[in-house]
């Protein structure tokens, strides 16, 4: 089934390109471009994870695929600037590759998940992935684009606020898979008043832009798990 295939392989993707992708190696592969050794060691952790979530050594040339695809990508990406149109872009392009695998293999093979793993569980670990470390990218990355920029004084903090919006997307993801709406109204509404009296426009601006992002995000996630429940 290319849905069961496509999300582990979008999961794998998550992993390796955030979970097990460091600031550091990012910044080196920008700088250095081909020079740069962590292009070619993730390229062949995106390699790895994919073969391996598809539990079928046949699969290799599908993950050879995706890694020489993410890697092309990648080299491309590290020669444009940090603005959240390119990470988009090379988000969008990775998974284009994905999808093109998934329905090429697919369409010549019989796949299931392995195990007697429910689809519900892979799509539930790809929406937490995505509350994770992309959605912190994509939402600062916005932000600064809009020139919503957070207060000088609290630069120096934003992995607090980096913790406190994943905290927050995965509390709206865990309401909307539940239908909880009334919970995700009162957590709306907490914040909200938490913020009521702060006087200081730039902050209250920051704040309110990273939050309705961050319920937008949440509840996308949310929404794509309980259609493949």
């Amino acid at each position: 089934m290319i849905i069961e295939l496509l999300l582990s392989l979008v999961l794998a993707h998550l992993v390796a390109d955030f979970m097990l992708q460091t600031g550091e190696s990012c910044k080196d592969k920008k700088e250095r471009h081909w020079k740069s050794p962590h292009h070619y060691v993730h390229a062949l952790i995106v390699f790895g994870l994919a073969w391996l979530v598809s539990w079928d050594v046949c699969f290799w040339w599908g993950a050879l695929a995706i890694g020489v695809a993410h890697f092309v990508i990648d080299m491309w990406k590290s020669y444009r600037d940090d603005n959240v149109k390119w990470f988009a872009l090379d988000q969008v392009l990775h998974l284009l590759v994905i999808a093109g695998v998934a329905y090429a293999w697919t369409n010549c093979h019989d796949w299931s998940l392995p195990f007697g793993i429910e689809l519900w569980y892979v799509a539930a670990a790809v929406a937490l992935l995505v509350c994770w470390k992309p959605a912190n990218i994509f939402i600062k990355l916005m932000l600064k684009h809009y020139s919503v920029n957070m207060p000088a004084e609290k630069e120096s903090g934003f992995n607090a606020g980096a913790l406190i919006g994943t905290i927050e997307r995965w509390l709206i993801l865990l309401f909307v898979c539940l239908g909880r709406y009334d919970a995700l109204g009162l957590l709306i509404a907490a914040k909200s008043i938490i913020r009521f009296s702060e006087k200081d426009t730039a902050k209250t601006e920051y704040v309110l832009a990273g939050t309705l992002l961050s319920i937008f995000i949440a509840v996308l996630a949310g929404m794509m798990v309980i259609g493949v429940k």
